[in-house]
């Protein structure tokens, strides 16, 4: 995978994400300054400055909220959900239930458990389940009165109570039906793209891109062929966008035979002319269309439809796919070596296979990761990990092949550490297929 497509998807699966992540942190963020406004301004004035401060850390909370929104990375809504948390447990000890005026700050601890539960993946566990039960389990309590109050004399009079009691219950009532609304119509968003997703397969609009892959000398070895969505509006969506959303059904493996196909019928293209004939296409596998039982039929299928030479085609399998499964997907790896294709191993040095892993692997090439390329200039840490890398390939008897290397500076380092083969903006930006044509007659 292109390093800087890889990069955008760290940062969160998909745009739709993102803009959903934004939104509750936004809402969480002005709610938590209005509202610690309002009762720090209320405390203060009935003589509980003491208590003044706990609102004033409410409206830090929400500031940090606002800020964060920007980002809307999990860090972020893990570091305000625990700061609103940690906020509404210690207020909700001081709001003991008097007379007739109920506890009700413990009432946002369902809309925080719910934009949590809605926010984060399912695998995702601590912060799509653990954090939300967490959050009911103290709601529970405060419900049921199994936390005594620390100091039930601190209170502003019954009257204000009364009225802060009923405007904490509309106000949470509210935050919980917003953050309903924002995660149906996140699902509404989703479900659409995934019908046009589908409609785009079917259509023809999955297009593949190429990045050109070369030697330390510059021969162009050959190339990385990228996903790109041609949506009917004109826009270009780059695979951030529909990848997470394909493998969370089972268009991924509609999608990965289509980019075999093109990639293929490319690789058929290249083998009527001699200037272009060696040159090899990597093409990147999802796990789930690894262990999809039609996928090695249909790429069998596929390599003998194009009449071309399986060796010049190599699947791409990211590190992190080794976490689970492995035995399994060693095995689907080797039955299609056998085939006569090769296997690179992406993203190494970000999972955590071990040696002994890496050892079972029929991997010829192993890609590093762009962030280690970044950071080898700047640390001396970063590049002696990178130089243990390269070395590791090179023990393995494997090509290393670095992505994301923008900078003459950059391609040097590596070519003084023993790294082989290089990809990035420094030689070529993935690129339509014509326009690939004319770069290599170029080059």
């Amino acid at each position: 995978m292109d390093g800087h497509d890889r990069h955008r998807m760290l940062k969160f699966e998909s745009t739709a994400r993102r803009g959903k992540v934004a939104a509750i942190l936004s809402l969480t963020g002005v709610a938590c300054i209005v509202l610690g406004l309002a009762w720090a301004v209320c405390y203060w004035v009935f003589d509980r400055a003491g208590l003044s401060v706990l609102f004033l850390g409410v409206m830090v909370v929400g500031v940090m909220a606002l800020v964060r929104s920007r980002r809307s990375d999990g860090r972020s809504i893990l570091f305000v959900a625990h700061g609103i948390l940690i906020a509404v447990c210690a207020i909700a000890l001081i709001d003991a239930p008097i007379e007739w005026v109920p506890r009700s700050a413990h009432m946002f601890l369902l809309p925080l458990a719910a934009g949590a539960a809605f926010t984060f993946e399912a695998r995702e566990r601590y912060g799509s389940l653990v954090f939300p039960l967490l959050c009911l389990a103290a709601f529970a309590a405060f419900a049921a009165g199994a936390l005594d109050p620390l100091a039930p004399g601190i209170s502003p009079p019954l009257d204000v109570r009364e009225w802060g009691a009923r405007s904490n219950i509309i106000i949470a009532i509210a935050l919980l039906a917003t953050i309903f609304r924002i995660y149906r119509a996140d699902v509404g968003k989703r479900l659409q793209l995934e019908r046009e997703l589908g409609r785009a397969v079917r259509n023809g609009e999955i297009e593949l891109h190429y990045q050109p892959q070369v030697r330390g000398d510059g021969v162009v070895t050959g190339v990385e062929a990228l996903a790109r969505w041609r949506h009917p509006s004109g826009t270009l969506l780059s695979p951030d966008v529909f990848i997470p959303l394909a493998e969370d059904s089972t268009l991924i493996s509609d999608i990965g035979l289509e980019v075999l196909r093109q990639a293929c019928g490319m690789l058929q293209t290249w083998a009527a002319r001699p200037d272009t004939r060696h040159l090899r296409i990597a093409v990147n596998v999802s796990p789930m269309q690894l262990m999809d039982e039609d996928f090695t039929p249909s790429l069998t299928a596929v390599i003998r439809q194009a009449g071309i030479d399986p060796a010049l085609l190599e699947l791409e399998l990211t590190e992190s796919a080794l976490s689970t499964h492995t035995s399994a997907i060693v095995e689907k790896m080797r039955a299609i070596e056998a085939l006569g294709i090769t296997w690179a191993l992406d993203d190494f040095g970000t999972g955590y296979s071990s040696l002994a892993t890496l050892r079972q692997l029929p991997v010829r090439k192993l890609k590093i990761d762009r962030q280690f390329v970044m950071e080898a200039a700047a640390q001396d840490s970063a590049q002696h990990l990178l130089g243990k890398i390269i070395e590791i390939s090179q023990v393995m008897h494997m090509s290393a092949l670095a992505e994301g290397v923008e900078t003459t500076a950059q391609r040097d380092l590596l070519i003084g550490m023993g790294c082989d083969h290089f990809q990035g903006y420094l030689f070529a930006r993935p690129m339509p297929g014509a326009m690939l044509r004319d770069w290599l007659d170029a080059h």
